[in-house]
């Protein structure tokens, strides 16, 4: 073995590995707030309702993925495998050994990232210079993979280990480098907000991490056993071969999410409602929601008879254009068990409208309600006696779409919230892992949302960027499956693929607030759920490409029209353990209607990975070249002289 050229190999790997993440470590010279209740960086753009670049994006894969299969002179994954064969064959010098690892090995994920990199580089809104540094994104990934693919060999060679280039293991290994190029592509392409200045004063809690690690190994253990026992030569085709490993990755969050649960179920203690009902103040942002805001303050004041405390709520209404001020008004005159009062400003977004909100109240105890929402009879019952526990910051529920008006999307909505809200999240909340406590019911204590800023403005994601904020100061998350919160839900695919791409461009943008090498970590919602969605921005997109891909390889060449079924069924497969997961629940909960739409869930599913799509493309791409010096003090207090002018400008028509 040529130990210098492993050297040098396992060196230039690292190098690139380097390459990816100081982007990611250096703060943005985009954003000019002040790292903690203001952002100020280039609006997103629109998406067009026609989608032009979403279809273009496909259209552009569909085209590499022909070239990819079709391609004879000579063929490319030839070109790919001999090149890893050469690595190989220069460190082990046992070419017989390495022809026998690289005649199985298949770069379907090679082209799937490649696909992504060059559509994402092609569609968006940016200069030609721009495009080809992003461009070159593609070559970096595919240098790293073929190394990778190398060292994998000659480690499987050195150990005698089940170490291929076509595993599990492998497939793991290249979507980590995939994961990698694609946040440098992300952090060095786009603006986006600056790091949070909110110092970590969390306490050490290692059992967090001790058992988010041993789930997180439980389950990387099941599944290379499992796909052991299916590459045996009588399961083994090569549709398997290609597909399985790929997909069986995406099973991994939700089989180490499984005793995660089992620990919550075991060891479960809801605090009981007592005698003691502290003061709780419900602040509500609306903007044009006149049809209702009504249904939400009825709901409130049967919440508040419940509670039995003094319960006050704080309408902020962010320069509605409709009926939503009139009605408010005529419905707080009504209002029976709980007090209520109107904040009238001018029309800044939804963070603005809560920090006046936030502004105006004195409770320890606040909830934070979104006006399209109804609350559950017992919510301010059941949540506020978490906060007898000092360690507890903040309360969320289990959310469902509302009952007053029912479409395909609220019966797949249904089983998606069952899977996030009493299966995941219950999960998560053992080790402190709760990401977000969403917008539609969020109960939290006053002093560290005002130690944070309060809300961040002019960017999306304020709520689960409070959610993060809170475990910086030390404060736990919780999520208790007797409290419920009814939702709206968009009735139409425009509808949806728009709220959800805010919600993946606020994944964007809170992760480029908290990604652990820019601000620390402050335990497993960091380091891991945090760092897992920065990964999953390459693994979704992939998710995208890959029917096309499957598609293509099944008409084009014959050896694969035979296992066109198991393409499709490894895909669906792997797609549908969320809701799969969510039936018995489901049962538990009396949702049979949605059961009858599992069949949809792929489509739901497809939707989901579009907006996603939509949110990168969205994005504001930076200049090229990019200026290196970061914005200066005097630029950066103006900006945020004026968010804080925004915010001030209130009417108060109590």
């Amino acid at each position: 073995m040529d130990v210098p050229l492993l050297a040098a190999t396992i060196g230039l790997l690292a190098a690139g590995a380097g390459a990816c993440l100081l982007p990611v470590r250096a703060d943005s010279a985009d954003d000019l707030g002040n790292g903690m209740s203001s952002v100020v960086i280039p609006r997103h753009v629109p998406t067009s309702r026609f989608r032009p670049r979403t279809w273009a994006f496909l259209g552009i894969s569909a085209v590499g993925g022909l070239l990819f299969v079709g391609w004879q002179r000579p063929s490319i994954p030839q070109v790919y495998t001999g090149a890893v064969r050469d690595v190989a064959v220069a460190i082990t010098r046992d070419p017989a050994t390495v022809n026998g690892y690289t005649a199985r090995l298949h770069p379907a994920t090679l082209f799937l990232a490649v696909a992504y990199i060059a559509g994402i580089s092609l569609v968006v809104r940016a200069g030609p210079g721009r495009r080809l540094v992003m461009l070159a994104h593609a070559m970096l990934y595919v240098a790293m993979s073929l190394l990778t693919q190398a060292l994998m060999i000659t480690i499987g060679i050195a150990t005698k280990l089940l170490i291929a280039p076509f595993g599990i293991e492998a497939t793991l290994a290249n979507l980590l480098v995939g994961g990698l190029v694609v946040m440098r592509l992300t952090f060095t392409s786009f603006a986006l907000p600056r790091a949070t200045v909110l110092p970590v004063s969390r306490p050490r809690w290692p059992w967090d991490s001790i058992v988010t690690c041993c789930a997180l190994l439980s389950a990387a253990a099941l599944l290379v056993v499992a796909y052991a026992a299916a590459s045996e030569p009588p399961n083994l085709t090569t549709a398997w071969q290609v597909f399985l490993p790929l997909y069986a990755v995406c099973l991994l969050l939700a089989i180490m999410l499984v005793p995660l649960w089992l620990l919550w179920w075991a060891s479960r203690r809801l605090p009981a409602p007592d005698g003691n009902h502290p003061p709780v103040d419900v602040i509500i942002p609306a903007y044009n929601e006149e049809e209702n805001i009504a249904r939400l303050l009825r709901s409130i004041d049967v919440a508040a008879e419940r509670y039995g405390g003094p319960v006050l709520i704080v309408v902020s209404n962010d320069g509605s254009a409709d009926r939503t001020e009139e009605i408010a008004r005529q419905e707080i005159a009504r209002l029976r068990f709980a007090t209520g009062r109107i904040l009238n400003g001018p029309n800044g977004g939804q963070s603005a409208a809560l920090n006046r909100a936030l502004a105006v109240t004195g409770a320890e105890i606040c909830v934070r309600v979104d006006a399209d929402s109804v609350m559950g009879p017992d919510a301010l019952l059941y949540s506020v006696p978490w906060f007898r526990d000092p360690e507890i910051g903040m309360v969320g529920a289990m959310e469902e779409p509302r009952k007053d008006a029912v479409t395909w999307f609220h019966r797949l909505r249904t089983l998606e919230a069952l899977f996030q809200f009493r299966f995941a999240r219950l999960a998560q909340s053992v080790v402190d892992g709760v990401v977000v406590i969403p917008g539609p019911f969020t109960v939290f204590r006053r002093a560290p949302a005002a130690a944070c800023g309060g809300f961040p403005v002019r960017m999306n994601g304020e709520d689960t960027d409070l959610t993060m904020q809170f475990g910086r100061l030390g404060y736990r998350v919780v999520v208790d499956p007797r409290i419920r919160c009814y939702e709206d839900v968009p009735r139409s695919a425009a509808e949806f693929i728009e709220q959800r791409t805010r919600w993946a461009r606020a994944g964007f943008h809170v992760y480029a607030r908290h990604v652990p090498l820019r601000s620390g970590s402050a335990g497993p919602r960091v380091w891991f759920w945090t760092v897992r969605r920065g990964f999953s921005w390459f693994s979704l997109q992939t998710g995208l490409v890959a029917p096309i891909f499957m598609l293509e390889l099944a008409l084009t060449h014959p050896t694969y029209r035979q296992n066109i079924a198991t393409f499709a069924g490894v895909y669906i497969a792997a797609g549908a353990v969320p809701v799969l997961i969510s039936v018995p629940f489901a049962i538990k909960q009396r949702q049979w209607r949605s059961l009858c739409w599992i069949p949809a869930w792929f489509a739901y599913a497809f939707l989901r990975r579009l907006a996603t799509l939509e949110a990168a493309i969205t994005l504001p791409a930076r200049p090229f070249p990019a200026p290196l010096r970061a914005p200066s003090p005097r630029r950066a207090r103006a900006a945020a002289a004026r968010v804080a002018a925004d915010t001030l400008a209130i009417r108060d028509t109590t």
